[in-house]
């Protein structure tokens, strides 16, 4: 259940009305279908990092999406209802971004982003803003808009702990997340098993009937989840040739967890609330949604 949403920098908090539509589980019925709150890009990462060999070049094995209904703004999809699908716009990536970190230290990273690492033009090359770089970001990872989110292959080859996880998103040209607009955000990691058929040979999330992971959610683990600026952006020529913010959605545990050694797939999108008449008076003049913080219980 959803409890409240607190604006920090406003030092606002506002209760939120019951849960919100699609959510966790498949309906069958594309929810939203709007860009009137912008798209949500999640990035993906380019440090193959605890000796990851999954790559995706020509294999499309490290990046996964599903849909609860054939969106159709993508028609050159295949259509995939309510089944986990490869990808193969990613060719050089690791896997979705993710950060984990366990007392401030950093335990897990697959991106660079918050240690300046990433490969070289990875995430854009500013001299030459309009080349296509690995770093792609992934867009409409919203899962009850257009019911759509990606996942990105991970391996630990140890045992990990950590009390936060963070992935990563871009304020993109094209149709932009507005961020005066309140969201919910989830995030899940699922374990891999081994694709059947046409995905004989790779790893695949495995599908748990709905967008919920069955190794964590944050659906089911008490946190807060938090939005900063990293600092770092992600070179791009759009309208009027911006380079793209990049910002970290990150989760912090209210108790630590431990993951076992093996493979697995994460994800993170955002939901659209719909916004109530008295939240757009509270809404006006508000620059930024970076601090903001929502609660799980």
């Amino acid at each position: 259940m959803r409890y409240l949403t607190a604006l920090a920098a406003l030092g606002l908090v506002l209760a939120l009305p019951g849960a919100v539509q699609g959510g966790s589980v498949f309906n069958g019925t594309v929810d939203y279908n709007t860009d009137a709150y912008g798209n949500y890009a999640l990035l993906t990462g380019g440090l193959f990092a605890n000796g990851q060999t999954s790559t995706s070049p020509g294999k499309r094995g490290v990046m996964i999406y599903i849909h609860d209904q054939d969106p159709h703004p993508f028609g050159s999809y295949p259509a995939a209802f309510q089944q986990w699908k490869r990808d193969g716009w990613f060719d050089a990536t690791a896997g979705v971004a993710l950060t984990l970190n366990y007392g401030g230290p950093i335990v897990f990273d697959n991106n660079g982003i918050d240690t300046g690492t990433y490969p070289t033009n990875f995430y854009g090359n500013p001299s030459t803003p309009s080349e296509i770089t690995p770093g792609l970001y992934c867009g409409f990872s919203m899962s009850n808009n257009l019911d759509w989110t990606y996942a990105g292959y991970f391996r630990l080859e140890d045992e990990t702990t950590f009390d936060q996880i963070s992935g990563y998103f871009a304020q993109t040209y094209y149709v932009p997340i507005d961020l005066t607009h309140p969201f919910d955000f989830n995030m899940n990691v699922y374990s891999a098993v081994d694709g059947t058929g046409t995905d004989a040979g790779y790893k695949m999330p495995v599908n748990t009937g709905a967008f919920r992971g069955d190794v964590f959610s944050d659906d089911l683990v008490s946190g807060a989840f938090s939005i900063a600026d990293t600092g770092e952006v992600r070179h791009y020529t759009g309208f009027d040739n911006n380079d793209d913010i990049i910002y970290r959605l990150t989760y912090t545990l209210d108790s630590p967890i431990t993951l076992p050694a093996g493979e697995y797939f994460f994800s993170h999108d955002a939901q659209v609330i719909p916004e109530p008449a008295t939240m757009a008076g509270l809404m006006l003049g508000i620059g930024s949604l970076v601090g903001y913080i929502r609660r799980r219980r």
